[in-house]
């Protein structure tokens, strides 16, 4: 399966979207998937606070410094619990100003050669640094609470999707079963999107980002965990049956009319699964190891 590049975007601040992020990527993963979750939340980054990491914020490069010109790829990509790496951004001010979300997409066209999921945690609101993540992605999961103002700026979200040409995959809840706003299953029809699942108000949460792991790793059987999990099995089918957007620069050669194209290739990939929903997401062999990351 060629990789596929998923934004989980809400336009809504404190939705869960990095929670979201983080616990979809390790489900994903569980399933045999090799993941990268990329923290596209360059002003408000938070993703170091939600899993134990060996990083120091002080020293150890960013995507900051990544899209400022000043680290490779590579070297800002991090082991974290649940299987998955992590691309997160900084938390200075001063490497913040340095970053040019411009230079997203070839950091993405990289990590197509490692990854079979890669997974764009959003920021919040509809600035430039939202819509970038948007256009790379192959689909987006947008991120909701059932309450109106979080709705309506979902309503904003699936919107911008679409005018920069993205697909949107379905619209997930957080913090819902509360009793007080419309069933889940009737906003997602509201807003004629597919609904991916609902995630309840669950102690397990915050409990499982101060032990620095995803949720559905640090109490898989909870609410919540058994919630993420259902929907990246239900994501599974819609991660596989899409048509990926080219890499620049497969599109930059196919525009200019030449014959030679950058195609990222897995030797290594098998599309067989096993009945319970394992292995559905082919695994690849032949990618090269992170190093001392791992």
């Amino acid at each position: 399966m060629p990789t596929h590049v998923l934004a989980v975007a809400g336009a809504k601040g404190g939705v869960g979207k990095t929670t979201t992020s983080i616990n979809l990527s390790a489900s994903l993963a569980k399933r045999g998937a090799n993941v990268v979750v990329v923290e596209t939340d360059l002003a408000m980054a938070n993703a170091v606070d939600f899993l134990k990491l060996d990083f120091n914020e002080e020293t150890d490069p960013t995507l900051h410094e990544v899209l400022a010109g000043q680290a490779a790829v590579e070297s800002a990509i991090y082991r974290a619990p649940g299987d998955i790496d992590i691309l997160p951004s900084g938390v200075d001010l001063e490497t913040y100003s340095a970053a040019d979300p411009n230079a997203l997409g070839p950091v993405v066209d990289k990590l197509k050669q490692r990854y079979d999921v890669i997974v764009l945690d959003t920021g919040a609101g509809l600035s430039r640094e939202t819509l970038i993540p948007l256009g790379l992605a192959d689909s987006s999961v947008i991120i909701s609470t059932p309450r109106v103002a979080s709705v309506r700026d979902a309503e904003k979200t699936i919107e911008l999707a679409s005018r920069v040409g993205g697909d949107v995959a379905g619209i997930m809840f957080t913090m819902s079963g509360t009793g007080r706003a419309p069933a889940p299953e009737r906003i997602a029809q509201y807003l004629t999107v597919e609904y991916l699942g609902h995630v309840p108000e669950d102690d397990a949460v915050p409990s499982s980002q101060d032990s620095g792991r995803p949720v559905v790793v640090h109490a898989s059987q909870s609410p919540a965990g058994k919630a993420y999990t259902g929907i990246a099995d239900k994501l599974i089918g819609i991660l596989t049956g899409r048509q990926p957007k080219p890499t620049q620069a497969t599109a930059t050669a196919q525009s200019d009319g030449g014959d030679e194209k950058e195609e990222f290739t897995r030797s290594g990939s098998s599309d067989q699964g096993g009945s319970d929903g394992s292995g559905i997401i082919p695994t690849v062999s032949d990618r090269p190891p992170h190093g001392s990351r791992d």
